[in-house]
Protein backbone atom coordinates (compact mmCIF):
# COMPACT_ATOMS: atom_id res chain seq x y z
CA UNK A 1 0.00 0.00 0.00
CA UNK A 2 1.41 3.38 -0.96
CA UNK A 3 2.28 5.65 1.94
CA UNK A 4 0.35 8.85 2.36
CA UNK A 5 2.25 12.00 1.36
CA UNK A 6 3.39 14.39 4.07
CA UNK A 7 0.81 17.06 4.94
CA UNK A 8 1.30 20.71 5.85
CA UNK A 9 -1.12 22.53 8.15
CA UNK A 10 -0.40 25.89 6.49
CA UNK A 11 1.79 27.20 3.69
CA UNK A 12 5.33 28.14 4.68
CA UNK A 13 6.76 31.56 3.67
CA UNK A 14 8.98 29.83 1.10
CA UNK A 15 6.02 28.00 -0.43
CA UNK A 16 4.03 31.26 -0.55
CA UNK A 17 6.93 32.89 -2.42
CA UNK A 18 7.02 30.06 -4.96
CA UNK A 19 3.26 30.21 -5.43
CA UNK A 20 3.60 33.93 -6.13
CA UNK A 21 6.28 33.17 -8.73
CA UNK A 22 4.02 30.58 -10.36
CA UNK A 23 1.01 32.91 -10.54
CA UNK A 24 2.98 35.92 -11.81
CA UNK A 25 5.22 34.07 -14.28
CA UNK A 26 4.41 32.51 -17.64
CA UNK A 27 5.10 28.84 -18.37
CA UNK A 28 4.09 26.90 -21.46
CA UNK A 29 3.09 23.30 -21.90
CA UNK A 30 5.23 21.93 -24.72
CA UNK A 31 3.96 18.35 -24.58
CA UNK A 32 1.55 16.29 -22.54
CA UNK A 33 3.10 12.98 -21.53
CA UNK A 34 -0.03 11.90 -19.70
CA UNK A 35 -2.94 13.24 -17.65
CA UNK A 36 -0.58 14.46 -14.92
CA UNK A 37 2.79 14.51 -16.75
CA UNK A 38 3.92 17.53 -18.75
CA UNK A 39 6.94 19.08 -20.44
CA UNK A 40 7.14 22.77 -19.42
CA UNK A 41 9.31 25.72 -20.40
CA UNK A 42 9.40 29.27 -19.03
CA UNK A 43 8.64 32.18 -21.36
CA UNK A 44 11.74 33.51 -23.18
CA UNK A 45 13.91 30.92 -21.42
CA UNK A 46 16.87 29.29 -23.13
CA UNK A 47 17.10 26.49 -20.56
CA UNK A 48 16.17 22.92 -21.33
CA UNK A 49 12.47 22.04 -21.01
CA UNK A 50 11.46 20.55 -17.66
CA UNK A 51 9.55 17.35 -17.01
CA UNK A 52 6.98 17.69 -14.24
CA UNK A 53 4.93 14.83 -12.79
CA UNK A 54 2.07 14.96 -10.32
CA UNK A 55 1.76 11.85 -8.19
CA UNK A 56 2.91 10.31 -4.94
CA UNK A 57 5.26 12.09 -4.57
CA UNK A 58 5.40 14.95 -7.08
CA UNK A 59 8.61 15.34 -9.05
CA UNK A 60 10.28 17.93 -11.28
CA UNK A 61 13.57 17.95 -13.18
CA UNK A 62 14.48 21.48 -12.01
CA UNK A 63 17.44 22.12 -9.72
CA UNK A 64 15.28 23.47 -6.87
CA UNK A 65 13.29 20.27 -6.54
CA UNK A 66 16.46 18.19 -6.93
CA UNK A 67 18.10 19.93 -3.95
CA UNK A 68 15.20 20.47 -1.57
CA UNK A 69 12.67 17.78 -2.57
CA UNK A 70 9.98 20.34 -1.94
CA UNK A 71 7.28 21.92 -4.09
CA UNK A 72 8.90 24.13 -6.76
CA UNK A 73 7.25 26.90 -8.77
CA UNK A 74 6.71 24.50 -11.70
CA UNK A 75 4.65 22.05 -9.61
CA UNK A 76 2.79 25.00 -8.07
CA UNK A 77 2.05 26.32 -11.58
CA UNK A 78 0.40 23.04 -12.58
CA UNK A 79 -1.66 22.85 -9.40
CA UNK A 80 -2.75 26.50 -9.34
CA UNK A 81 -3.02 27.51 -13.01
CA UNK A 82 -3.51 24.30 -14.96
CA UNK A 83 -5.83 22.54 -12.49
CA UNK A 84 -7.18 25.74 -10.84
CA UNK A 85 -6.69 24.68 -7.22
CA UNK A 86 -6.98 27.52 -4.67
CA UNK A 87 -3.55 28.32 -3.28
CA UNK A 88 -4.67 27.48 0.28
CA UNK A 89 -6.31 24.18 -0.75
CA UNK A 90 -5.12 21.11 1.13
CA UNK A 91 -3.97 19.39 -2.08
CA UNK A 92 -1.94 22.45 -3.14
CA UNK A 93 0.19 22.17 0.02
CA UNK A 94 1.02 18.46 -0.04
CA UNK A 95 4.25 16.99 -1.45
CA UNK A 96 2.26 14.35 -3.32
CA UNK A 97 -1.22 13.11 -4.12
CA UNK A 98 -2.58 9.57 -3.96
CA UNK A 99 -4.82 8.16 -6.69
CA UNK A 100 -8.06 9.28 -5.05
CA UNK A 101 -6.75 12.84 -4.74
CA UNK A 102 -5.41 12.85 -8.30
CA UNK A 103 -8.84 11.82 -9.58
CA UNK A 104 -10.42 14.67 -7.61
CA UNK A 105 -7.97 17.16 -9.17
CA UNK A 106 -8.65 15.83 -12.69
CA UNK A 107 -12.44 15.67 -12.33
CA UNK A 108 -13.04 18.30 -9.69
CA UNK A 109 -15.44 21.25 -10.07
CA UNK A 110 -12.54 23.69 -10.29
CA UNK A 111 -11.52 22.39 -13.73
CA UNK A 112 -13.79 23.02 -16.73
CA UNK A 113 -12.63 20.62 -19.47
CA UNK A 114 -13.01 21.69 -23.07
CA UNK A 115 -15.43 19.41 -24.94
CA UNK A 116 -13.82 17.15 -27.48
CA UNK A 117 -15.22 17.74 -30.96
CA UNK A 118 -15.95 14.55 -32.87
CA UNK A 119 -16.43 14.16 -36.60
CA UNK A 120 -20.19 14.06 -36.23
CA UNK A 121 -20.41 17.17 -34.07
CA UNK A 122 -18.25 19.27 -36.44
CA UNK A 123 -21.16 19.26 -38.86
CA UNK A 124 -23.04 21.44 -36.39
CA UNK A 125 -20.27 24.09 -36.50
CA UNK A 126 -20.50 26.86 -39.07
CA UNK A 127 -18.12 26.70 -42.02
CA UNK A 128 -16.49 29.86 -43.37
CA UNK A 129 -16.08 30.80 -47.03
CA UNK A 130 -12.49 29.46 -47.08
CA UNK A 131 -13.69 25.96 -46.13
CA UNK A 132 -12.45 26.16 -42.54
CA UNK A 133 -14.65 25.93 -39.45
CA UNK A 134 -15.57 29.38 -38.16
CA UNK A 135 -13.83 30.64 -35.06
CA UNK A 136 -15.80 30.24 -31.85
CA UNK A 137 -16.76 33.39 -29.99
CA UNK A 138 -14.21 34.02 -27.24
CA UNK A 139 -15.71 34.15 -23.74
CA UNK A 140 -14.32 36.15 -20.81
CA UNK A 141 -13.16 33.03 -18.97
CA UNK A 142 -11.45 31.35 -21.96
CA UNK A 143 -7.77 30.53 -21.44
CA UNK A 144 -4.99 29.47 -23.76
CA UNK A 145 -4.42 25.72 -23.21
CA UNK A 146 -0.64 26.12 -23.65
CA UNK A 147 0.18 29.01 -21.28
CA UNK A 148 -3.06 28.88 -19.19
CA UNK A 149 -3.45 32.68 -19.43
CA UNK A 150 -6.83 34.32 -20.01
CA UNK A 151 -7.09 35.38 -23.65
CA UNK A 152 -8.73 38.76 -23.07
CA UNK A 153 -6.48 39.57 -20.12
CA UNK A 154 -3.24 38.80 -21.98
CA UNK A 155 -4.43 40.49 -25.23
CA UNK A 156 -2.02 38.61 -27.49
CA UNK A 157 -2.91 37.68 -31.09
CA UNK A 158 -4.78 34.38 -31.36
CA UNK A 159 -5.34 31.70 -33.95
CA UNK A 160 -7.98 28.98 -33.84
CA UNK A 161 -8.61 25.32 -34.62
CA UNK A 162 -9.84 25.25 -38.23
CA UNK A 163 -10.71 21.54 -38.57
CA UNK A 164 -11.87 20.55 -35.09
CA UNK A 165 -13.25 22.53 -32.18
CA UNK A 166 -12.85 26.15 -33.38
CA UNK A 167 -11.34 27.26 -30.05
CA UNK A 168 -8.70 30.02 -29.90
CA UNK A 169 -5.05 29.74 -28.83
CA UNK A 170 -2.27 32.33 -28.75
CA UNK A 171 -0.37 32.35 -32.05
CA UNK A 172 2.99 32.39 -30.28
CA UNK A 173 1.96 29.49 -28.03
CA UNK A 174 0.75 27.48 -31.02
CA UNK A 175 4.05 28.11 -32.81
CA UNK A 176 6.00 26.82 -29.78
CA UNK A 177 3.62 23.84 -29.48
CA UNK A 178 4.23 22.99 -33.15
CA UNK A 179 8.02 23.29 -32.71
CA UNK A 180 7.97 20.46 -30.18
CA UNK A 181 5.84 18.05 -32.20
CA UNK A 182 8.11 15.31 -33.53
CA UNK A 183 8.30 14.48 -37.23
CA UNK A 184 6.21 17.46 -38.35
CA UNK A 185 6.78 18.60 -41.93
CA UNK A 186 5.97 22.04 -43.33
CA UNK A 187 3.00 20.82 -45.38
CA UNK A 188 1.57 18.82 -42.50
CA UNK A 189 -1.15 19.90 -40.09
CA UNK A 190 -0.57 20.52 -36.39
CA UNK A 191 -2.73 18.67 -33.88
CA UNK A 192 -4.97 20.76 -31.63
CA UNK A 193 -3.96 20.70 -27.93
CA UNK A 194 -7.66 20.61 -26.99
CA UNK A 195 -9.57 18.31 -29.35
CA UNK A 196 -6.57 16.40 -30.84
CA UNK A 197 -7.97 16.93 -34.32
CA UNK A 198 -6.03 18.78 -37.04
CA UNK A 199 -5.61 22.38 -35.87
CA UNK A 200 -4.30 24.16 -39.00
CA UNK A 201 -1.56 23.73 -41.64
CA UNK A 202 1.89 24.43 -40.22
CA UNK A 203 2.70 26.92 -42.98
CA UNK A 204 -0.38 28.99 -42.03
CA UNK A 205 0.68 29.06 -38.37
CA UNK A 206 4.19 30.17 -39.38
CA UNK A 207 2.77 32.95 -41.58
CA UNK A 208 0.55 34.20 -38.76
CA UNK A 209 3.51 34.14 -36.39
CA UNK A 210 5.73 36.16 -38.78
CA UNK A 211 3.02 38.76 -39.36
CA UNK A 212 2.17 39.33 -35.70
CA UNK A 213 5.88 39.61 -34.81
CA UNK A 214 6.42 42.12 -37.61
CA UNK A 215 3.86 44.47 -36.08
CA UNK A 216 5.30 44.45 -32.56
CA UNK A 217 5.99 48.13 -31.79
CA UNK A 218 9.13 49.64 -30.27
CA UNK A 219 7.13 50.79 -27.23
CA UNK A 220 6.08 47.20 -26.55
CA UNK A 221 9.77 46.24 -26.18
CA UNK A 222 10.63 49.00 -23.68
CA UNK A 223 11.48 48.14 -20.09
CA UNK A 224 8.52 48.18 -17.73
CA UNK A 225 10.21 50.71 -15.42
CA UNK A 226 9.85 53.32 -18.18
CA UNK A 227 6.49 55.08 -17.81
CA UNK A 228 5.90 55.75 -21.50
CA UNK A 229 4.29 59.08 -22.35
CA UNK A 230 4.53 60.34 -18.76
CA UNK A 231 6.71 63.48 -18.29
CA UNK A 232 7.86 64.88 -14.95
CA UNK A 233 5.99 68.14 -14.44
CA UNK A 234 9.00 69.64 -12.67
CA UNK A 235 12.22 68.64 -14.49
CA UNK A 236 10.40 67.72 -17.74
CA UNK A 237 12.22 64.41 -18.20
CA UNK A 238 10.13 62.14 -20.45
CA UNK A 239 9.47 59.35 -19.92
CA UNK A 240 9.82 59.06 -16.15
CA UNK A 241 11.97 56.07 -15.21
CA UNK A 242 11.87 54.13 -11.95
CA UNK A 243 9.37 55.26 -9.32
CA UNK A 244 6.68 57.50 -10.80
CA UNK A 245 4.50 59.65 -8.53
CA UNK A 246 1.02 60.86 -9.44
CA UNK A 247 -0.95 63.63 -7.75
CA UNK A 248 -4.38 62.47 -6.62
CA UNK A 249 -5.96 65.92 -6.94
CA UNK A 250 -4.44 67.36 -10.15
CA UNK A 251 -5.17 65.85 -13.53
CA UNK A 252 -2.12 64.24 -15.16
CA UNK A 253 0.45 65.70 -12.74
CA UNK A 254 3.45 63.37 -12.31
CA UNK A 255 6.87 63.62 -10.69
CA UNK A 256 10.03 61.56 -10.96
CA UNK A 257 11.67 60.19 -7.81
CA UNK A 258 14.20 63.01 -7.53
CA UNK A 259 11.64 65.80 -7.84
CA UNK A 260 9.27 64.05 -5.44
CA UNK A 261 11.99 63.84 -2.79
CA UNK A 262 12.82 67.53 -3.28
CA UNK A 263 9.30 68.40 -2.07
CA UNK A 264 7.90 69.68 -5.34
CA UNK A 265 4.13 70.19 -5.22
CA UNK A 266 3.92 69.41 -1.46
CA UNK A 267 0.35 70.59 -0.83
CA UNK A 268 -1.33 67.55 -2.44
CA UNK A 269 -1.23 63.82 -1.80
CA UNK A 270 0.47 61.35 -4.13
CA UNK A 271 0.35 57.71 -5.18
CA UNK A 272 3.20 55.90 -6.88
CA UNK A 273 4.13 52.87 -8.97
CA UNK A 274 7.44 51.27 -9.90
CA UNK A 275 6.42 49.80 -13.29
CA UNK A 276 3.83 50.95 -15.79
CA UNK A 277 1.92 47.66 -15.64
CA UNK A 278 1.37 48.03 -11.89
CA UNK A 279 -1.47 49.70 -10.02
CA UNK A 280 -0.93 53.01 -8.24
CA UNK A 281 -0.16 52.52 -4.54
CA UNK A 282 -0.11 54.75 -1.49
CA UNK A 283 3.12 56.59 -0.64
CA UNK A 284 2.77 55.58 3.01
CA UNK A 285 5.34 52.83 2.65
CA UNK A 286 7.87 55.34 1.30
CA UNK A 287 7.53 57.75 4.23
CA UNK A 288 10.24 56.04 6.37
CA UNK A 289 12.70 56.86 3.58
CA UNK A 290 11.83 60.56 3.72
CA UNK A 291 13.98 63.13 5.48
CA UNK A 292 12.68 64.63 8.78
CA UNK A 293 12.02 68.00 7.13
CA UNK A 294 9.75 66.60 4.47
CA UNK A 295 6.06 67.20 5.06
CA UNK A 296 4.42 64.64 2.80
CA UNK A 297 0.81 63.62 3.23
CA UNK A 298 -0.05 59.97 3.20
CA UNK A 299 -3.16 58.48 1.70
CA UNK A 300 -5.82 57.32 4.14
CA UNK A 301 -8.93 55.32 3.38
CA UNK A 302 -11.06 58.42 2.94
CA UNK A 303 -8.61 59.90 0.42
CA UNK A 304 -8.47 56.58 -1.40
CA UNK A 305 -12.23 56.64 -1.83
CA UNK A 306 -11.97 60.24 -3.03
CA UNK A 307 -9.39 59.12 -5.58
CA UNK A 308 -11.63 56.34 -6.85
CA UNK A 309 -14.47 58.86 -7.22
CA UNK A 310 -12.28 61.11 -9.38
CA UNK A 311 -10.64 58.30 -11.33
CA UNK A 312 -13.00 58.64 -14.29
CA UNK A 313 -12.45 62.40 -14.35
CA UNK A 314 -8.65 62.12 -14.43
CA UNK A 315 -8.27 58.93 -16.50
CA UNK A 316 -10.60 59.50 -19.43
CA UNK A 317 -9.55 61.49 -22.49
CA UNK A 318 -11.61 64.41 -23.85
CA UNK A 319 -13.82 63.45 -26.77
CA UNK A 320 -12.16 65.93 -29.14
CA UNK A 321 -8.74 64.46 -28.32
CA UNK A 322 -9.97 60.95 -29.15
CA UNK A 323 -11.47 62.16 -32.43
CA UNK A 324 -8.19 63.84 -33.39
CA UNK A 325 -6.26 60.55 -33.25
CA UNK A 326 -5.50 59.29 -36.79
CA UNK A 327 -7.64 56.60 -38.41
CA UNK A 328 -7.08 54.14 -41.25
CA UNK A 329 -9.74 52.73 -43.57
CA UNK A 330 -9.15 49.03 -44.23
CA UNK A 331 -9.01 48.69 -48.01
CA UNK A 332 -8.19 45.89 -50.37
CA UNK A 333 -4.52 44.73 -50.17
CA UNK A 334 -4.13 46.50 -46.80
CA UNK A 335 -1.50 45.03 -44.47
CA UNK A 336 -4.15 44.81 -41.77
CA UNK A 337 -5.79 41.98 -43.75
CA UNK A 338 -2.70 39.73 -43.43
CA UNK A 339 -3.17 36.49 -41.44
CA UNK A 340 -2.32 36.95 -37.78
CA UNK A 341 -3.18 40.66 -37.57
CA UNK A 342 -6.15 41.58 -35.43
CA UNK A 343 -7.51 44.05 -32.93
CA UNK A 344 -5.89 43.14 -29.63
CA UNK A 345 -8.91 44.28 -27.61
CA UNK A 346 -11.62 42.12 -29.17
CA UNK A 347 -9.16 39.57 -30.69
CA UNK A 348 -11.01 39.71 -34.01
CA UNK A 349 -9.52 40.29 -37.45
CA UNK A 350 -9.78 43.51 -39.46
CA UNK A 351 -12.27 43.36 -42.33
CA UNK A 352 -12.73 45.39 -45.50
CA UNK A 353 -14.46 48.71 -44.87
CA UNK A 354 -13.71 48.79 -41.15
CA UNK A 355 -11.93 51.77 -39.60
CA UNK A 356 -8.83 51.28 -37.44
CA UNK A 357 -7.50 53.93 -35.06
CA UNK A 358 -3.78 54.50 -34.55
CA UNK A 359 -2.38 55.40 -31.11
CA UNK A 360 0.86 57.38 -30.51
CA UNK A 361 2.66 54.09 -29.75
CA UNK A 362 1.67 52.81 -33.27
CA UNK A 363 -0.74 50.13 -32.07
CA UNK A 364 -3.87 49.77 -34.21
CA UNK A 365 -7.33 48.75 -32.99
CA UNK A 366 -10.89 48.77 -34.26
CA UNK A 367 -12.08 52.34 -33.83
CA UNK A 368 -15.12 51.32 -31.81
CA UNK A 369 -13.04 49.09 -29.53
CA UNK A 370 -10.32 51.61 -28.71
CA UNK A 371 -12.70 54.58 -28.43
CA UNK A 372 -14.69 52.69 -25.80
CA UNK A 373 -11.41 51.91 -23.98
CA UNK A 374 -10.13 55.52 -24.10
CA UNK A 375 -13.32 56.81 -22.53
CA UNK A 376 -12.23 54.94 -19.38
CA UNK A 377 -8.42 54.75 -19.59
CA UNK A 378 -5.73 57.18 -20.72
CA UNK A 379 -3.18 54.62 -21.89
CA UNK A 380 -2.65 52.00 -24.57
CA UNK A 381 -4.04 48.64 -23.39
CA UNK A 382 -0.98 46.79 -24.73
CA UNK A 383 2.11 48.71 -23.55
CA UNK A 384 0.63 51.26 -21.12
CA UNK A 385 1.83 54.25 -23.20
CA UNK A 386 -0.08 57.35 -22.02
CA UNK A 387 -2.13 58.75 -24.91
CA UNK A 388 -2.91 62.28 -23.73
CA UNK A 389 -0.92 64.52 -21.40
CA UNK A 390 -1.48 68.31 -21.48
CA UNK A 391 2.23 68.94 -20.93
CA UNK A 392 3.35 67.11 -24.07
CA UNK A 393 0.28 66.98 -26.29
CA UNK A 394 0.83 68.29 -29.80
CA UNK A 395 -1.98 67.77 -32.27
CA UNK A 396 -1.28 67.94 -35.98
CA UNK A 397 -2.75 71.18 -37.37
CA UNK A 398 -5.42 70.55 -39.96
CA UNK A 399 -5.59 72.81 -43.00
CA UNK A 400 -3.35 75.43 -41.44
CA UNK A 401 -5.48 75.85 -38.31
CA UNK A 402 -3.85 76.30 -34.91
CA UNK A 403 -4.52 73.55 -32.40
CA UNK A 404 -6.60 75.23 -29.65
CA UNK A 405 -6.09 72.35 -27.20
CA UNK A 406 -2.31 72.54 -27.33
CA UNK A 407 -2.43 76.34 -26.98
CA UNK A 408 -4.82 76.05 -24.06
CA UNK A 409 -2.52 73.59 -22.30
CA UNK A 410 0.55 75.77 -22.84
CA UNK A 411 -1.29 78.91 -21.67
CA UNK A 412 -2.45 77.13 -18.54
CA UNK A 413 1.12 76.22 -17.70
CA UNK A 414 2.45 79.68 -18.55
CA UNK A 415 -0.08 81.40 -16.27
CA UNK A 416 1.17 79.54 -13.20
CA UNK A 417 4.08 81.91 -12.37
CA UNK A 418 5.49 83.70 -9.34
CA UNK A 419 4.94 87.39 -8.57
CA UNK A 420 6.69 89.95 -10.70
CA UNK A 421 10.01 91.47 -9.59
CA UNK A 422 10.49 95.13 -10.54
CA UNK A 423 14.05 96.42 -11.07
CA UNK A 424 14.19 100.17 -10.29
CA UNK A 425 15.85 102.38 -12.88
CA UNK A 426 15.63 99.84 -15.68
CA UNK A 427 11.95 99.81 -16.56
CA UNK A 428 11.97 96.00 -16.46
CA UNK A 429 9.78 93.37 -14.89
CA UNK A 430 11.33 89.94 -14.23
CA UNK A 431 9.00 86.97 -13.93
CA UNK A 432 10.56 83.72 -12.69
CA UNK A 433 8.50 80.72 -13.73
CA UNK A 434 7.83 78.10 -11.08
CA UNK A 435 9.68 74.82 -11.42
CA UNK A 436 7.68 72.51 -13.63
CA UNK A 437 5.72 75.20 -15.44
CA UNK A 438 6.47 76.78 -18.77
CA UNK A 439 10.01 77.54 -19.89
CA UNK A 440 12.97 77.14 -17.57
CA UNK A 441 14.13 80.67 -18.43
CA UNK A 442 13.03 83.81 -16.65
CA UNK A 443 11.15 86.38 -18.65
CA UNK A 444 11.99 90.11 -18.57
CA UNK A 445 9.43 92.52 -19.95
CA UNK A 446 9.82 96.24 -20.60
CA UNK A 447 7.60 98.63 -18.64
CA UNK A 448 7.51 101.27 -21.39
CA UNK A 449 4.39 101.93 -23.42
CA UNK A 450 4.71 101.31 -27.12
CA UNK A 451 4.10 103.96 -29.77
CA UNK A 452 4.49 103.88 -33.57
CA UNK A 453 8.00 105.37 -33.32
CA UNK A 454 9.32 102.57 -31.15
CA UNK A 455 10.58 99.14 -31.99
CA UNK A 456 11.13 96.07 -29.87
CA UNK A 457 14.47 94.31 -29.44
CA UNK A 458 14.59 90.83 -27.86
CA UNK A 459 17.69 90.12 -25.81
CA UNK A 460 18.87 86.93 -24.15
CA UNK A 461 20.68 87.81 -20.92
CA UNK A 462 22.51 84.59 -20.01
CA UNK A 463 19.36 82.63 -19.40
CA UNK A 464 16.87 85.55 -19.34
CA UNK A 465 14.57 86.58 -22.16
CA UNK A 466 14.56 90.40 -22.41
CA UNK A 467 12.11 92.53 -24.34
CA UNK A 468 13.77 95.98 -24.58
CA UNK A 469 11.89 98.98 -25.99
CA UNK A 470 13.94 101.72 -27.67
CA UNK A 471 12.86 104.84 -29.63
CA UNK A 472 13.69 104.63 -33.32
CA UNK A 473 15.97 107.32 -34.67
CA UNK A 474 14.51 107.14 -38.16
CA UNK A 475 10.97 107.90 -37.04
CA UNK A 476 9.74 105.37 -39.59
CA UNK A 477 7.23 102.63 -38.92
CA UNK A 478 8.15 100.30 -36.08
CA UNK A 479 10.30 97.35 -36.95
CA UNK A 480 11.35 94.20 -35.04
CA UNK A 481 14.98 93.28 -34.49
CA UNK A 482 16.53 90.44 -32.52
CA UNK A 483 19.88 90.42 -30.75
CA UNK A 484 21.72 88.03 -28.44
CA UNK A 485 23.78 89.28 -25.46
CA UNK A 486 25.22 87.56 -22.41
CA UNK A 487 25.02 89.04 -18.90
CA UNK A 488 25.44 87.77 -15.39
CA UNK A 489 22.43 86.14 -13.69
CA UNK A 490 22.70 88.67 -10.85
CA UNK A 491 20.10 91.37 -11.34
CA UNK A 492 22.42 94.13 -10.00
CA UNK A 493 24.72 93.66 -12.96
CA UNK A 494 22.06 93.87 -15.65
CA UNK A 495 22.52 97.05 -17.70
CA UNK A 496 21.08 98.32 -20.92
CA UNK A 497 22.99 100.59 -23.30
Amino acid sequence: MASLPRRRPVATPELIRRQDQALSGTLRILRELGPTAFVLQAEESEEEPLRVYLGNPHSCSCSTFGKEKDLCKHICWLLLKKFKLPRDHEYALKLGLVEREINYVLKGHQVTPEPKITVNSTEELQVADDGYIKQKEIENEDVCPVCQEELFKKMRPVTYCRFGCGNSIHIECMKIWADHQKGLERDASVKCPLCREDFAPLKLILEEFRNCKRFVTAAEKQRLDKHLGVPCNNCRVCPVEGNCYKCTECAEYHLCHGCFRSICHPSHTFVFREKRNQKWRSVEQLLPLSTPGENLKSINSRENSHEEKNKEKFSCIPENIINSLPTVLVRKFSNLLDPGLQCRLCLKIFCLGQVARLLPCNHKFHRKCIDHWLHKENACPIDGHVVYNPLTWEDVPRKGKVNPLACQARNKLANQMEKELFIPGTGLFIKQIKPGYGSAKSQIHCNTKKNPSEFEQDLILNGFNCSHMRISESGQHSSLKTGHLKFSRYYSKISLS
